[in-house]
């Protein structure tokens, strides 16, 4: 027993003797669901970019609205002053250091 397929000429006479036996109603019906199929995959995409267009928009809006904050450049320059003085008011810092050996390492 052969399970041979038949070649493509014998399989496009099969198909339009087929289609020559369906009815035009039936064809329109076909053609019609054939043509609804399709729509769908269109709005998919344009569905997929519209939310990704929001959700870039979304990030770029809250970046914008809190900029992200500069750090405090004159806090440090303050802190500075602030032990050079410290040390200049208090003598005793000194005598403490010259009587300890931490002063020689």
């Amino acid at each position: 027993m052969s399970s041979r397929l038949p070649d493509d000429a014998a399989l496009q006479q099969l198909h339009a003797q087929a289609v020559s036996q369906l009815s035009p109603t039936t064809l329109a019906r076909l053609r019609a669901a054939r043509h609804a199929s399709q729509r769908p995959s269109h709005h998919g995409w344009w569905l997929a970019t519209a939310a990704s267009l929001v959700v870039a928009l979304g990030l770029g809006i809250s970046f914008t609205a809190h900029p992200p904050l500069a750090p405090p450049v004159q806090v440090a320059a303050t802190l500075a002053d602030d032990s050079d003085a410290l040390l200049d008011e208090n003598p005793d810092m000194y005598v403490w250091l010259g009587a300890t050996d931490l002063a020689m390492e």
